[in-house]
């Protein structure tokens, strides 16, 4: 598979010698949880400067695109670089896409649908010239599949926006349900691109993968709470805090209380967001993977600590 890019062949050649470099580093420093993390930071920007085949006209939403998982883990089950990168880019395509196809949703903006179905469009091109290269087809339409299964999460979500502005309360069941589906993406749509390429890909992969992504969705709700009041969208915290508060009163709240009144409603050490936390994270310990993948998991730890030294340490 040949490796493409905007740049110069010297400055591809300069980038691809970093990326390799990188991998190989990453590779050797898997159960140092904290010496990964930082490498991760670092394989992120690499790989962000070699693939500028992206339009940033909203750098949020491309900010969020830049996971690097989906590249190690096809680094470290294959050993190729031009795969890895592969998986990299058609990941990171899907997920531009499923951002975008969410901000259409909240927003009503069609420019955002627009964007959204070019992306696809280029995603399905990419695909096909792959297919050809080597007589897989089941990617193209299994995708597109695990796209449409996702899509009602969305309708999902505008059910869940109107419980919200009634003030109706949401059970522990409620919420664990909300915070998985929401992060089903991980499993049904971004998972399927390792299952087409990856040897020693499994269904339990694609299961870690999905509650880690949960967790994920745990630590933006934390750093959106306001965001998400002022704009009326679900929020893991929010939902949690409306069994002690009325969603009214939160709306009405001055925004720098915002924070303060939902966590202080959440009960924050012992509430429903910490045990959703804590059933994630033994959900992932739980279930038995290959090697290759092992980093996965220590990726859960650093993500429930995270949450935990949040959750614990906010001060009312």
């Amino acid at each position: 598979m040949k490796i493409t890019s905007k740049l110069s062949d010297s400055e591809n050649r300069v980038y691809l010698d970093k990326i390799s470099k990188s991998a190989r580093d990453l590779n050797s420093t898997a159960f140092d949880t904290q010496l990964f993390v930082e490498q991760m930071v670092s394989l992120s920007a690499l790989l962000n400067s070699f693939d500028r085949n992206f339009n940033n006209s909203f750098p949020a939403i491309d900010e969020n695109a830049q996971d690097p998982t989906y590249f190690i883990a096809a680094y470290f089950d294959t050993k190729n670089i031009a795969e890895a990168l592969w998986v990299y880019r058609i990941v990171r395509s899907l997920t531009r896409y499923i951002l975008l196809s969410d901000r259409f949703y909240e927003t009503g903006n069609n420019r955002y649908a627009l964007l959204a179905k070019q992306v696809h469009k280029s995603v399905n091109k990419e695909l096909h010239l792959q297919s050809s290269e080597s007589n897989a087809q089941h990617p193209i339409y299994s995708i597109d599949y695990s796209l449409e299964q996702f899509s009602a999460f969305w309708k999902f979500e505008q059910i869940i926006k109107r419980r919200i502005l009634k003030n109706r309360t949401f059970s522990y069941a409620e919420l664990r349900h909300f915070n998985l589906s929401k992060s089903s993406d991980a499993s049904l749509v971004y998972s399927k691109v390792l299952d087409a390429k990856l040897p020693s890909f499994n269904e339990n992969v694609a299961l870690v993968l999905h509650y880690n992504q949960a967790l994920l969705d745990i630590l933006d709700d934390w750093e959106d709470i306001e965001d998400d009041v002022q704009e009326d969208m679900p929020n893991i915290f929010v939902m949690a805090a409306v069994d002690s508060i009325p969603y009214d009163r939160i709306k009405k709240s001055r925004q720098d209380m915002l924070r303060k009144i939902v966590l202080s409603a959440t009960n924050s050490s012992g509430g429903p967001v910490s045990r959703l936390v804590s059933e994630l994270h033994a959900s992932s310990k739980s279930v038995s993977i290959p090697e290759n993948f092992a980093f996965l998991k220590s990726l859960s730890d650093r993500y429930a600590g995270a949450l935990r030294r949040k959750i614990f340490s906010a001060n009312f």
